[in-house]
């Protein structure tokens, strides 16, 4: 890393042969560019001298070929070409707008000539890189636009990374990570701000990557190697290389910032960006109490290990005294098992969908007469034909992991593949597991197919495709009336109380139809704009109505009222399973977890609210049987501690239906704290406060400014012992609501005693006057 300055006033300078300096009387961050290709080199700062930071980029298009569907349901392209060598067309021009200066190169890539755009701001992130493509003559269709842009980190220990909502811990070293770390994007279902933010640890200098485009999902990972590190981005930016049609990619946002804690503002750029969470979300729904119920049978292992919680919707009636007496407050009712299951077969047939339709009127007149509310969770992704599902039948069955399809857990664990592969094994089991009850009851074509074909996805040759149904276009305006209409037409019918929307992303790959081959990779975050215009209709009907998702990226959060925790999901293993391969990267303590917490949450936007499990039906179905539950994974007190950390953070909480045997007196204690504390709910909630030993977990919710409550949670195998500094936060006697236990807190900091996964719930005691 050298030093640098420049001037501040715009311009564009060639301080050398072959480089640019672009500067903007907007920003104090200098960007430096390569005059034969346009791609930054370099960043620096005009604010006195500060240290450069040398950048490599490239810019890849796959054009052409043919397309396929792969084995897991995503398009594949067999001959398509990729080039990466970008050429400077012309030089660089210059424009005003509002808030910013633009500079704008020309460039010609595998036949399509574009530009390259860098925007100054006043504000960080201060420069914004985007890009636009349109075909010159003889190109071809563009099939894929990726994005790579490396820094230069030889002194590996140097450095530090922070990407809030990764399954990393925060500030992990950078020698520390593999090669590859996938990082959600903004329209991803883990749930990701996307914000990378890579530090010179001795300067605390830091460079700044935000990948935010608004239009496709995209693929992003963080790569390292021996010289860098960066972001290899797969836009999902394609089109059809038609006359006139002009592709614009918007944004990744970069800076270049001193500071030890760079990202602590990251919030606040969500509302530049445009990004905002709604203002009149039910108050009911921050603090939800969520009991996710199974009608049916699911089937796992070929079908020789079933789960049926509730047989039939009548048997859900008869349990909900129960569910009552556990504390819980809403019933999500998961779509019939094994048929529909999550596909969509007919949104007016209640009883092939969820259950006999008079035992849901039980249900749902049961729990309003109980002061509980019934949600409906909701497939929106695409039909269930036979056509269609015998092609991912086949596909699976020649597909990669068609010969550890009945492996063992031992055996899938000797494999140390990724995350990401063991998912596509166990969807792949679940194909073939579900594969007779899909087949047999589903029609030969789904009569939508054919009474609207311009509903669906299609590939080039204008099939109809789909990950494993037939997927709806989600981006078309006359399906998302129909799907409106639906909505509307349930509760009318149900006097439900809202929704859960499963996977409204999970149809990730580009739609090829005539209407949209322009831009198909738009199909992909359709649903953002379905849920806009149906919180309207929604909250015209009633605006108590919830809305609530599976995805819980930035992009997802517009127009819902909470979203999923899957991005939490993995912290469980992490702190209190095997560790890994790389356990230096991962989240290891109760300390590194409250600080994953506070970093992930800091960098969400505004009002961002999250339904925290450590059961669901998802993280149920995927493990093979005797690992499916937590209890199973770390033991009862294992998951009692667990469960009592993830219901206690403050916000929502959701079980699945059998998560609680076992625990069913902490379950009931622990919802009626959720009941007695409007802090959990409505309060600002501040992870590793009070400072605690590295095991245990911690967080205080406060009130008006009062703190009213702090819980500990010791997430080791081990017992533990801590000083807690609770004078710090405000002179009172406090009571541990779980166990009884008393401290006065009076002066200094007061020794607490943990068990193995203990939590501890502390409130304060409120003195006579």
């Amino acid at each position: 890393m050298t030093t640098t300055t420049s001037s501040a006033s715009a311009g564009a300078a060639k301080p050398e042969q072959g480089e640019l300096i672009l500067t903007s009387e907007f920003s104090t961050l200098s960007v430096h560019v390569s005059a034969t290709t346009g791609l930054p080199t370099a960043l620096s700062r005009s604010d006195g001298p500060q240290t450069r930071v040398e950048l490599i980029a490239s810019a890849l298009l796959l054009t052409g070929g043919q397309d396929r569907r792969g084995p897991l349901g995503r398009l594949e392209y067999d001959d398509a070409r990729s080039s990466d060598a970008v050429v400077a067309a012309g030089e660089p021009t210059s424009r005003l707008v509002r808030g910013g200066r633009v500079f704008t190169i020309p460039v010609r890539l595998s036949g399509w000539a574009g530009e390259i755009r860098y925007t100054f701001r006043m504000s960080t992130p201060q420069l914004e890189w985007s890009w636009s493509w349109w075909p010159a003559e003889g190109a071809e269709d563009l099939r894929e636009f990726v994005l790579d842009l490396r820094v230069r980190t030889a002194a590996k220990g140097e450095w530090s990374v922070d990407i809030p909502g990764a399954t990393i811990r925060s500030d992990a070293p950078l020698e520390a990570l593999a090669p590859s770390t996938t990082v959600p994007t903004m329209g991803g279902v883990f749930g990701s701000s996307a914000i990378i933010a890579l530090t010179h640890t001795p300067s605390d200098a830091s460079v700044i990557v935000w990948p935010r485009s608004h239009d496709e999902i995209g693929a992003l990972s963080f790569v390292v190697d021996e010289e860098t590190a960066g972001v290899e981005y797969w836009t999902n930016v394609a089109g059809v290389a038609a006359p006139g049609n002009r592709l614009d990619f918007e944004t990744v946002a970069i800076d270049l910032v001193v500071d030890p804690d760079p990202l602590r503002n990251s919030s606040r750029w969500y509302r530049r960006a445009g990004i905002t969470t709604p203002i009149d979300r039910p108050a009911w729904t921050r603090g939800a109490t969520i009991y996710e119920a199974q009608i049916g049978t699911s089937i796992f292992g070929g079908g020789t290990w079933t789960y049926s919680p509730y047989p039939e919707a009548s048997d859900l009636l008869a349990d909900l005294p129960r569910i009552h007496a556990l504390g819980f407050d809403t019933i999500q009712i998961m779509p019939r098992q094994p048929f529909p299951s999550y596909n969509v077969i007919d949104y007016d047939d209640v009883d092939a969908s969820y259950g006999a339709e008079e035992d849901i009127r039980r249900i749902v007149a049961w729990s309003h007469d109980h002061g509980m509310r019934v949600i409906l969770d909701v497939l929106l992704h695409g039909v269930i034909d036979r056509e269609s599902f015998r092609d991912v039948v086949d596909a699976v069955r020649r597909g990669p992991w068609a010969e550890r399809i009945t492996s063992t857990a031992d055996e899938i664990r000797a494999l140390g593949i990724s995350s990401e592969q063991v998912y596509d094994l166990a969807w792949s089991r679940h194909i073939l597991d579900f594969e007779e009850a899909w087949l047999s009851g589903s029609p030969e074509r789904h009569a939508l197919a054919d009474e609207h074909p311009e509903w669906f996805c299609r590939d080039s040759r204008g099939k109809i495709i789909g990950i494993y149904t037939k997927a709806f276009d989600m981006s078309h305006p006359g399906w998302q009336r129909y799907f409106s209409d639906k909505m509307i037409a349930l509760i009318d019918r149900l006097d439900i109380d809202g929704f859960r929307f499963d996977a409204p992303g999970y149809n990730e790959f580009p739609n090829w139809s005539p209407r949209s081959a322009t831009r198909p990779g738009l199909q992909t975050l359709g649903a953002v704009e379905l849920f806009d215009h149906l919180r309207e209709t929604l909250h015209d009907k009633d605006p108590e109505l919830m809305m609530y998702t599976e995805p819980s990226g930035p992009l997802w959060r517009q127009a819902l009222d909470i979203n999923y925790n899957y991005d939490e999901a993995w912290l469980l293993d992490s702190v209190a399973g095997s560790g890994g391969d790389n356990p230096e990267s991962r989240v290891r303590n109760g300390s590194e977890l409250a600080l994953w917490m506070h970093r992930r949450d800091r960098s969400l936007p505004p009002g961002s609210v999250t339904a925290h499990h450590i059961d669901s039906h998802d993280s149920f179905w995927w493990p093979l049987p005797g690992e499916k539950w937590r209890r199973e994974q770390f033991g009862l007190d294992g998951a009692r501690g667990f469960m009592t950390l993830f219901a206690l953070l403050g916000g929502p909480y959701m079980m699945f239906v059998g998560g609680e045997v076992g625990l069913e007196d902490a379950i009931e204690q622990v919802n009626r704290l959720r009941r007695s504390q409007p802090e959990l709910a409505s309060g600002e909630h501040h992870y590793g406060v009070p400072s605690v030993a590295a095991d245990i977990f911690s967080v205080s919710h406060s009130l008006n400014g009062v703190v009213h409550s702090v819980l500990l949670v010791n997430v080791s195998r081990d017992a533990a012992s801590a000083e807690v500094a609770l004078t710090a936060l405000g002179a009172a006697p406090w009571t541990d609501a779980l166990s009884g236990d008393r401290f006065e807190g009076a002066t200094g900091t007061t020794r607490i005693e943990f068990q193995p996964f203990q939590a501890r719930f502390l409130t304060r005691e409120v003195l006579p006057a």
